[in-house]
């Protein structure tokens, strides 16, 4: 008998750790296809099991973190998803002195500290999550770092992942849970103080000083989060657009069928793709002065993975980070063991590169990209 790849398959929909309330007004105010109404069940089910756990952290346990000051300003790294933004989370939070969310935290952030509830769904979440994601072949585990735009539509149903379930909307949704337009000043206060209790929980969870966020819709919410923090530090991370198209063109097209609640063809995620794209980094051109010139660090995908050592000194140096010296040891035995991660093969036709070289012309300008010669050209039959 053939043992299940776990390699294959995302089988923990995060809506599963949503608020009742929450997930009852998502699936209320969207259309979901017939054919994911068997998920919809599964999610309600794990959900109305997971109640009580959730009942008492949010009534006993919470409250010990509302209100509770954040005394080191947060890293926030930014950045479109495909440019590297996970391993540059993944590589900082080596240093010790990091917070940050977990992959468990990130699908039940009210059942972190209720121990019975830990046990019981982290166990669980070990068991459905494959060992990789599919798409980019990235590491999963409850415990790892992961990015908390999930987590915070838990409480309130105003995250931009509300994309992955109904992509159709995703411009919608950006307007609406990214930048917050048109929503009234009570829910934009209830996000940001459900934000800081997701960072308060997540530093006493991981035993971290400094919160280290990896969130690429954050990348447009500049403005929101120095009304947060004013003295938050900022690490944006940027990657050739050429290659991050064809990555997220492959990690959508891999990724969306285990998440989607409609349904969406090839045309429309590749609409989505070069879309998404213009709303995140346009908004981010546009907002990165409001971040005071000491705050923000950019750096290049290419050279993070040629020289991590020296870029991780200078992110430190440039954002007056201390600790460095102390964690270098940890950094070195993370790079030395992702030098076998082996990334996906390119190659592009001639009428994709046209529209990706007219539509994106502002990044490959300001960034000063162009064709990498790793990606081959495919010639229009």
């Amino acid at each position: 008998m053939k043992k299940k790849d776990r390699n294959k398959g995302v089988l923990f929909p995060p809506l599963v750790g949503y608020s009742f309330p929450s997930l009852i007004r998502v699936l209320r105010v969207h259309h979901i296809s017939p054919q994911y109404y068997l998920k919809v069940l599964f999610i309600l089910l794990i959900n109305l099991i997971n109640l009580p756990f959730r009942l008492y952290e949010q009534v006993f346990i919470n409250p010990r973190f509302r209100g509770n000051p954040i005394k080191n300003a947060p890293i926030f790294i930014i950045g479109h998803w495909r440019s590297g933004t996970t391993h540059l989370h993944n590589l900082l939070s080596q240093d010790a002195q990091m917070g940050y969310v977990t992959t468990y935290q990130s699908v039940f952030p009210d059942t972190l500290f209720n121990k019975l509830g830990r046990l019981l769904f982290r166990g669980f979440m070990k068991l459905l999550i494959p060992k990789k994601r599919e798409g980019d072949n990235v590491v999963l585990n409850p415990k790892l770092p992961q990015e908390e735009e999930f987590t915070i539509g838990h409480r309130v149903p105003l995250s931009f992942y509300l994309f992955w379930f109904f992509p159709k909307k995703s411009a919608i949704i950006f307007k609406r849970c990214i930048k917050l337009n048109g929503i009234h000043k009570e829910n934009k206060n209830k996000w940001i103080e459900e934000y800081k209790l997701i960072i308060s929980k997540a530093l006493k969870n991981t035993n971290g000083d400094i919160f280290l966020s990896k969130n690429p819709p954050n990348t447009a919410r500049i403005d929101v989060l120095l009304e947060m923090f004013p003295n938050a530090k900022f690490i944006h991370i940027h990657r050739n657009p050429f290659d991050v198209y064809l990555s997220t063109q492959n990690f959508f097209r891999k990724m969306m069928p285990h998440l989607q609640l409609e349904n969406i063809n090839k045309e429309e995620i590749n609409e989505l793709v070069i879309e998404g794209y213009n709303r995140l980094m346009q908004d981010y051109i546009k907002n990165k002065d409001l971040i005071p010139k000491d705050n923000l660090y950019e750096l290049s995908f290419d050279d993070l993975e040629s020289s991590s050592m020296n870029c991780l000194k200078e992110i430190y140096t440039k954002l007056q980070i201390n600790g460095f010296d102390e964690a270098s040891i940890r950094f070195g035995k993370y790079i030395d063991a992702m030098k076998s991660y082996k990334k996906n093969k390119l190659s592009i036709d001639q009428k994709e590169l046209d529209l990706v070289s007219e539509q994106w012309a502002f990044m490959t300008s300001a960034y000063n990209y162009s064709v990498p010669a790793h990606i081959e050209i495919l010639n229009n039959a």
